[in-house]
């Protein structure tokens, strides 16, 4: 979102996009998602602030979807992120990326200083509330959290965490 190339980014996720690949994803301009694919805000169950990606999801679909899918750190498809208003495209298994050309291929066929400049104006608000997000969760310092350790313990272990302490 930082970059001063306004080139549009279109992304195909396909398997699994999790914590900063979900992130990845929804910066990007127009997602073109295969069937099936799955999505988690994996930063929650992490004990981390998923403010970040509720932000994103937020900007680009229905708050109340983006607010439900952070808060539970559950994972999502690409087809419930689709009615979200979040996904742009569901491409049929194996043809993501070809869909992604031919999404490509209409931007090019625009005069590309018009494409530019919506793709501008979009990342600038898109920033705006990331950088809103992240200013209201940094003071925290959840990474430092006994609930934190445990929930990264229990990941190393393949375990369930918890219990949690809200310390």
């Amino acid at each position: 979102t930082r970059s001063i190339n306004w080139k549009p980014v279109v992304t195909a996720p396909h398997g699994f996009a999790v914590g900063l690949g979900l992130a990845m994803v929804l910066e990007s301009d127009i997602i073109v998602a295969e069937q099936g694919t799955r999505f988690q805000v994996a930063e929650t169950p992490r004990g981390l602030a998923g403010s970040r990606h509720w932000a994103l999801l937020n900007y680009r679909g229905i708050g109340s979807f983006a607010t439900e899918v952070t808060i539970t750190g559950r994972f999502f498809t690409a087809e419930e992120a689709q009615a979200a208003g979040v996904v742009d495209r569901v491409a049929p298994k194996g043809e993501y990326l070809q869909k992604a050309y031919e999404v490509a291929a209409q931007i090019a066929a625009n005069p590309p200083l018009s494409v530019r400049a919506t793709v501008r104006s979009r990342r600038w608000y898109m920033d705006q509330a990331e950088r809103e997000a992240y200013l209201q969760t940094t003071p925290l310092k959840l990474h430092l959290t006994e609930d934190f350790k445990e929930s990264a313990r229990a990941f190393a272990e393949k375990r369930k965490p918890g219990p949690f302490k809200g310390q």
